[in-house]
């Protein structure tokens, strides 16, 4: 690349230092031309005219001579004699032109015979003698120099005439050959210039096209190396490159295609109906349990526009609709019976959370909604037969510990309070089973209520109760303004009951239990905080199964406070959680609802 940039710069570069070289010879030899003007022939036409002056006085001084002024004229005559002879030398060293050395001779001879006759006219004492002499001889005589003086000055004159005439021919033949050079490098320029533009463009060209090709996927591009230097170099790379890249897509082409039959293998395995849509509700994949709900449906349009109205939604970025109870299962026929299935619509996201999808998966609960309900109605039906009895049998060991009927012992009396303390945790127990047979979204009297108004609800039912125990209730909010919650404050209140009751059994006397509130991410965390033993935690996680108590646990109770409290809010959507250790004084409950509740949850 170097050297074809350098082979393509050359011609343009000699032809710079040609043009350069040439225009400096040319300055040279005009600047010796106006040398030779101004030194040579401008000396021999001075010589000329002080010679020609010289002459003048010299006939001035003849005159005086005749006039009788001998001593002004011989001091004028001598003056005039040294300048001429100067002059004269001057010139004779200073000849240059053709014709001068001549003129030169002739200005010699005729002021040896201007020496001559002047001796005569000087040596003359006749008056007449020398106006003879002067007339005769010396005028004509020095009439001769001033004419030859005059041919030398015309000469030089013409010389440097000429002079000038050669430079200004030499420098318009020099602009000539210059603009001829400077046209001829223009073009030569041009020339190389487009030969090096397209040297160099044109693979880069190619490699750009090629690279945009590339870049829509058609990996099978090959850039041509046509040279050795670096972009031919650059071509290899990206050829190189281009191959990485096919065997890539190749390897991951196979790998994507064992993925989706990996995944198709698995959602065909599943039993229920799952349905991907694309971002334009396109259907994109089904499983077979789907295809065969489809062909019963016909079309997912037939579905309940509840559906519908989740699957939009969550096309358009909303949170995934994940409901838990069978009050959100929706109907649909099937053989001309009806199925039940609880919907679940779930965003399909990039690593980057970027929506691209959703999926629909139709969890048949028809056996297990009718297996609740018959568990429902059981539990109901079994309790109310139950309770009756009971009732009597609680309201005779009243009668006969009121000794309304006759006088009891001591022994008796033990044994019907112990009776009538058996019977009471009876009644809570089947209470207890009719609470939890009644729990259900669909029975809930959900509303939004402030975080702080619920905890105050929450301290004006309880905290007389807890005073009357030698208990204290405190309460603390972290933060101002918490976000609200959707909640049945009926269900939620009961949850802290069961909640500060089970804190009560376990608190030291005069200890306070403290209520809080505050802000988890998009949550709020509500907590029952205590003062006493603290709790294994081999036991936290089934602290929440029904009728569990923790061995060796001497405070009263059937075990199923928590158990409701864990239902009541995870129909709300919330969590419920402990964090104690044993031998720690400090135990806390806690529940996290979503801000917005079940309404958040559920959408």
């Amino acid at each position: 690349m170097r050297r074809r940039i350098f082979w393509g710069l050359f011609p343009v570069f000699i032809l710079i230092v040609g043009t350069g070289l040439y225009t400096v010879t040319l300055f040279s030899k005009l600047g010796a031309s106006v040398g030779v003007i101004l030194r040579e022939n401008f000396r021999s036409i001075e010589a000329g005219q002080k010679m020609e002056l010289a002459a003048e006085k010299m006939n001035a001084a003849f005159l005086l001579f005749l006039a009788g002024y001998q001593s002004g004229g011989q001091q004028l005559y001598d003056k005039s004699a040294i300048l001429f002879g100067k002059n004269l030398k001057l010139a004779a060293r200073n000849i240059t032109l053709p014709g001068e050395a001549d003129l030169i001779r002739k200005l010699e001879q005729a002021d040896a015979n201007s020496h001559w006759q002047t001796e005569f006219f000087l040596k003359a004492d006749d008056s007449e003698i020398r106006k003879n002499t002067y007339y005769k001889e010396i005028l004509p005589c020095l009439t001769e120099i001033k004419k030859i003086s005059r041919e030398l000055i015309d000469v030089n004159e013409r010389g440097m005439a000429q002079a000038d005439r050669n430079a200004q021919a030499l420098s318009a033949h020099s602009v000539r050959y210059l603009i001829i050079v400077n046209v001829m490098g223009l073009v030569l320029a041009v020339f190389f210039a487009i030969r090096l533009q397209r040297a160099i463009l044109q693979p880069i060209q190619t490699l750009r096209r090629v690279s945009r090709k590339l870049g829509e996927g058609k990996l099978d591009q090959v850039v041509p190396v046509e040279s050795q230097d670096e972009l031919g170099e650059l071509a290899k790379d990206f050829n190189k490159m281009a191959a990485e890249l096919r065997a890539y897509r190749r390897l991951t082409t196979d790998r994507i295609f064992q993925t989706q039959r990996m995944m198709e293998t698995t959602f065909a395995a599943f039993p229920d109906p799952i349905i991907i849509f694309s971002l334009e509700r396109c259907i994109r994949f089904t499983n077979p349990a789907a295809n065969a709900l489809l062909r019963e449906v016909g079309s997912i349009e037939k579905f309940p526009g509840s559906l519908q109205d989740h699957l939009t939604r969550i096309l358009l970025g909303k949170a995934d609709y994940l409901p838990t109870g069978f009050d959100k299962a929706i109907i649909l026929k099937i053989e001309d019976k009806e199925a039940y299935f609880l919907p679940r619509v779930i965003g399909i996201r990039d690593e980057e959370k970027n929506l691209f999808g959703a999926a629909v998966v139709l969890q048949d609960v028809t056996r297990g909604r009718l297996l609740d309900e018959l568990k429902n109605n059981s539990a109901s039906t079994v309790s109310h037969e139950l309770k009756t009895p009971l009732n009597s049998i609680r309201m005779g060991l009243y009668l006969l510990l009121e000794e309304q009927i006759g006088t009891l012992n001591t022994q008796q009396t033990e044994l019907l309070i112990a009776a009538r303390e058996d019977t009471e945790r009876l009644l809570e127990m089947i209470n207890n089973l009719l609470d939890m047979s009644k729990f259900g979204s669909a029975s809930f009297n959900l509303k939004t209520l402030t975080s702080e108004a619920l905890i105050q609800r929450v301290w004006s039912e309880c905290h007389l109760s807890l005073e009357s125990k030698g208990s204290k209730l405190l309460t603390v909010v972290t933060e101002p303004n918490l976000p609200s919650v959707f909640v049945d404050p009926t269900r939620i209140v009961h949850v802290f009951s069961n909640l500060l009751s089970n804190a009560l059994k376990h608190t030291k006397y005069h200890q306070p239990v403290t209520l809080s509130a505050s802000r988890r991410l998009d949550r709020v965390r509500f907590s029952v905080k205590n003062f006493g033993e603290g709790i294994p935690s081999q036991y936290h996680s089934r602290l929440f199964d029904r009728f569990f108590r923790i061995p060796g646990t001497e405070t009263s109770g059937v075990g199923l406070g928590l158990a409701i409290a864990k239902e009541i809010v995870t129909i709300h959507g919330g969590s419920i959680g402990v964090v104690s250790q044993e031998g720690e004084t400090a135990t806390e409950f806690y529940f996290d609802l979503p801000i917005g509740g079940l309404e958040t949850a559920t959408s």
